[in-house]
Parts: structure tokens; sequence; C-alpha cells
């Protein structure tokens, strides 16, 4: 009789907590601390008597989250042991990246997660992929994904390698360069950040780059609103492009690969519940919330070895269903609300503004060039807070429509006003001058310029 998900979910679990009580130094810590029994942990729905781990906890020390092979018992395999390579997370409050180990066994099931993955997104045999994230100065994951990807599916890929140039070796390209490399193979699809597709695809429309080829886009790192999916067709099709189909990730590199789309409007989900288990819990309490509440996103590793995570709270407020996914019937849990960070409020003019809603707002609008928020105060007692939004602007650009500079002021301040209740400035930067793809992986869309902001 075949075994049910939920079976594989449980041994696997108690196999890793195994592993965890004997060779985590941070577990086996916490465990002492709060009385935690792993032998009463049987299966997920188990999961709750484990405390929650804070993002901070692992960014103090992520070299206390990596099992040790020497403690691990005797009847784990080799694979099991060996380092085969690190990933790095971004975003921490030191700017250094914390390291992620994967074991062998590690590499194995990820690979195995790229395909699954690769299945669910529709990638067909004969794809060639163009991989457009940037070469960071470490491994990132969406970096990792794309050649992941490709190496199990045996497809051709060629690398943009774009990046900050600060290193001696001639190693990355320049956007002119990217686009010329990428358009020699025809791609199929085209996978990375939307803050650089947009950019890529304009440039190339502007140099009359044929990717008539392509069918797909991929993204991770941003969400893709309605207005930059439609900018993006119309990018492709003026170079020759048919219908293309724009599907997102949500990713994260403690999940190494993220959860996916089935089809374009599907919400995201858990390709592979037998690695990984999501639930939704209570910030304060770290409760479990039930499905369809709004709560912290926590993660489980089930099957790792290297780098492992109990009830990890990855930072962003989420929805969650376990209901097979009614596009194509796969298990595992689905995001069904858009996810959103925490901590996404900012002081100004007395009230708390959520920048989010503004980021949704101007997203919506077609037309919208690349966007930063800026606030600001001048260094005086009693000066005002200001909300700058800073927009790329080029009037001669077929993508701005019917926008003249005037219009798209008086729009976007009526944006701003209506969710916020604040009147922005407005102003109008170059080409480039806000988004910088050799400097950023992705753009800043937020930035807090006064000293001491309230």
């Amino acid at each position: 009789m075949t075994e049910t998900l939920d079976a594989i979910r449980s041994r696997r679990l108690q196999r890793t907590l195994q592993a965890v009580a004997a060779a985590h130094p941070f577990y086996r810590a916490k465990f002492r601390e709060h009385g935690v029994d792993v032998g009463a942990i049987r299966s997920v729905e188990d999961i709750a008597l484990l405390p929650t781990t804070g993002k901070n906890d692992y960014i103090a020390d992520p070299d206390a989250f990596r099992l040790r092979a020497d403690d691990l018992p005797e009847d784990f395999s080799v694979e099991e042991r060996v380092l085969w390579d690190i990933a790095y997370t971004t975003g921490t409050t030191s700017g250094r990246p914390s390291p992620f180990y994967n074991t062998t066994h590690d590499c194995y099931a990820i690979l195995d997660q790229a395909r699954r993955c690769n299945e669910a997104e529709g990638f067909l045999p004969t794809d060639r992929v163009a991989n457009l994230y940037p070469m960071a100065g470490f491994p990132t994951g969406a970096f990792l994904s794309v050649m992941r990807s490709t190496m199990i599916a045996g497809l051709p890929v060629v690398h943009g390698l774009t990046g900050s140039a600060n290193s001696e070796f001639k190693v990355r390209n320049s956007l002119a360069e990217a686009l010329e490399k990428s358009a020699g193979l025809k791609p199929t699809v085209l996978w990375g950040v939307p803050s650089f597709l947009r950019r890529f695809l304009d440039e190339g429309r502007r140099r009359n780059a044929d990717f008539s080829a392509v069918r797909m886009i991929l993204t991770s790192g941003e969400p893709v609103s309605a207005a930059l999916r439609k900018e993006m067709q119309e990018q492709l099709t003026a170079m020759g492009a048919g219908p293309i189909k724009i599907q997102a990730r949500y990713a994260f590199t403690e999940m190494q690969g993220g959860l996916v789309q089935c089809t374009e409007d599907s919400p995201v989900q858990n390709i592979v519940p037998d690695l990984y288990y999501l639930e939704v819990v209570d910030p304060e309490t770290g409760k479990p919330r039930p499905d369809g509440e709004e709560g912290m996103l926590a993660i489980t590793h089930l099957h790792r070895r290297g780098t492992v995570l109990l009830r990890y709270l990855v930072g962003d407020v989420v929805t969650l269903s376990r209901e097979p996914c009614p596009h194509c019937g796969r298990p595992g849990e689905r995001v069904v609300r858009t996810p959103r960070r925490v901590g996404n409020l900012v002081k100004c003019r007395g009230m708390l503004v959520n920048t989010d809603v503004i980021i949704d707002t101007l997203s919506a609008l077609e037309g919208m060039g690349e966007f930063q928020l800026v606030f600001q105060r001048e260094d005086h007692p009693g000066a005002m807070d200001q909300l700058f939004v800073r927009i790329e602007f080029d009037e001669a650009s077929p993508l701005r429509g019917k926008w003249s500079d005037t219009a798209l002021r008086e729009e976007i301040t009526k944006r701003v006003r209506a969710a916020v209740s604040l009147r922005p400035d407005v102003e109008f930067a170059a080409r480039g001058a806000i988004y910088d793809q050799e400097r950023s992986i992705k753009a800043k869309r937020v930035v807090d310029l006064r000293k001491v902001p309230e």
C-alpha cells in the first residue's frame, strides 16, 4: 500500500528531530530550556509543541543551526553528513549574509524539488532559459534556483551575469552585454527579479533585440502587479513574441526554491509538502492559527541535514489554505493572500503610514516607471515630515502612453492621498536614477532620510 503524505511527513519529522536532538547546537539548548520531549512529537499535528524560532536567532549565530556531523547517530549516511554547498540569505541587520548549509542529502532533495517545481510551472523539454538574476557577491537562492532547475531538466541556460562590478576580475556583464548574450540563445524563458526584467525588456526594445521565442517569464523577489504584467507583455510583443505566461514564485532561502504557481492566476503553493511544513502562527504566543486566518508564516524542515529550522518565522504575514489546489489538484499548503512584510509601517506627520498600501496603488498604475517613496525632514526644530514619490519618467517611451509629466504627477498625488490621506511631493528622475541594476538586486522602494524618524 502506498504511504500517505501524512505518514511520510510524520516519519521524516521524527527522523529529523532525532538528528536535531543529537547534533543541533541551537535546538539542543532550546529544547532543554523549554523542556521539550522530542519523543512526544509523533506527527506534524504535534509541531505546535515546539517553540518558534525568530529570524534574529538565526542571524545571531547561523552556525548554531547546522547539524554537527560527528554528533549524528551512527545510522545516518555519509550523504547526510557531507557538506555539499552553501547558500546565503540577504537582508540581515548586520549587512553580512547568513550562511545556509546544504549536505549531499539536501542537494539531492533540492534537485528533486526543482524537478517538481519545473513540472508544476510548465517547463518543456525544448525550453531555453535566460538566468537574469544578478551575480551577487555570494551565492543567492534565486541564482542557484535557476541553475538547479535547468540542471535537473537538462535545459540550456545562458547567464546574464549582471551585478555590481566591484571585482578585479571581468566576470560581470553590463546590461548591453547581458542582452546580447541572452538574445543569442533565443530563450523561451526569462527568469529574474521584476525590477531588472522591466529594465532588461525596456533596453531590449530600444536595441531591437529578438526575443520572439519567449513564451514564459518567471519571477521572484518582488510582487508583479497587473500593470507590470501588461507592460512586460507589450514589450515582448513589440519584439516579436506571442502571448506570454507570467508566473511568480514566493521564494526565500530557507525553502531553497520557494512556493510556485501552477497557473498564472493561482495562489503560490508548497509543491514539496514532504520536505517542508508551513503554518500560520500568532506572533505573540506562537500558537497555530486556523486556515483562513492571517498570521506569521512559519516553516519547519521535515527532511534536512545541513541547516535545520523548526517553526522558523520567515518574517511575512500570510493566510494559508490546506485544500488541494483547484487547478492542478496537488496537496500542500497554499498562500491565498499576498504576503506582506512585517514592520512596513512608517510614522509621518503624526500618522502611521502603511507603505505597502502606497506601493500597491502606484504599482497598479499603467505606464508607471520605477518609483521610490522617500521620507524626509529638514534638520531644524518644528520641521514637518515630507513624503516624496520619486519616479523614473521618460516621456518619449511608448510605455508612458497617455501620461504627460503633469498628468502623471496629478494622478500619483490623487492615488496616494486616497490611499493614506497624505499629499506627497512628486519628483521625476532620469532613467536609471532610482534603480541601478549594477548596484542592487532589486529596486529599493522605501527610503527614510530623516535623521531621527518619529
